[in-house]
């Protein structure tokens, strides 16, 4: 068994699908009328697509999730990274760490962090599970798709190399392709700008990159997932 397309991509690519079928005749009439018409038509579609990148970027990460939690992978199976940011934040212990940057008392830190300890020595010997987390902790402030946060967000997963992922399953530059869809999305969001001359053929060649970077990061993180966690069957009955 092998790759098999996300739910998440096929919500993703749907709703594309169907803002493409809307916005055609759409943009025929709004031309017609001028006055810029059409350019801000564009610009709100466009702005629509985004964020379904950003619905399926949330999705995949929860999907993910549910995929480990399915899989019950022994602890040399987890992603290093991944174990390491469910224990950070299920034992708190980043507040720890800033209050003994504040006292300079190691007496609780290191408390906490022998119990830490313990239970994941608990768990390699087959007792408790690791403390759970739920996706918003791994989603907390990195789900927007911005070519900053993306790396970030898919660390936490246990992906160090998101770019080189993504990159090498659909051999293009992905962190550029990102980038540029982002930058547009920002300056038509925050600053309503539209390039000059941005017409239907513009829009399409924009849907067709997103759907390019999401085939690629689908497939790359799928993969990576199942050569290190899990089988595919487990994957994809979880996630497809």
């Amino acid at each position: 068994m092998s790759y098999r397309c996300t739910r998440a991509r096929r919500t993703f690519e749907t709703q594309l699908d169907q803002a493409l079928l809307e916005i055609t005749p759409l943009y025929r009439i709004a031309t017609k009328n001028g006055g810029g018409g059409g350019a801000r038509l564009l610009a709100a579609y466009y702005v629509f697509a985004f964020a379904q990148l950003e619905v399926y970027i949330k999705s995949f990460v929860e999907d993910s999730i549910t995929a480990v939690s399915v899989s019950s992978p022994a602890l040399d199976k987890w992603p290093d990274l991944m174990l390491a940011y469910l224990l950070h934040k299920g034992e708190n212990l980043g507040a720890e760490y800033r209050r003994f940057g504040i006292n300079d008392d190691e007496g609780a830190i290191l408390d906490k962090v022998a119990q830490t300890a313990r239970k994941i020595a608990a768990w390699g010997a087959g007792g408790e599970s690791p403390t759970a987390v739920d996706a918003s902790a791994f989603l907390d402030k990195k789900k927007y798709p911005s070519p900053k946060n993306l790396p970030q967000l898919f660390r936490r997963l246990g992906v160090r190399q998101i770019w080189a992922v993504v990159s090498a399953a659909g051999r293009m530059n992905s962190e550029m392709i990102l980038t540029s869809l982002n930058d547009l999305r920002t300056d038509i969001a925050h600053e309503g700008n539209v390039p000059s001359g941005f017409g239907l053929s513009d829009y399409r060649d924009r849907l067709r990159q997103m759907r390019r970077f999401v085939a690629a990061l689908d497939r790359g993180v799928s993969k990576k997932f199942c050569e290190d966690v899990m089988p595919w069957a487990t994957w994809n009955g979880a996630v497809a």
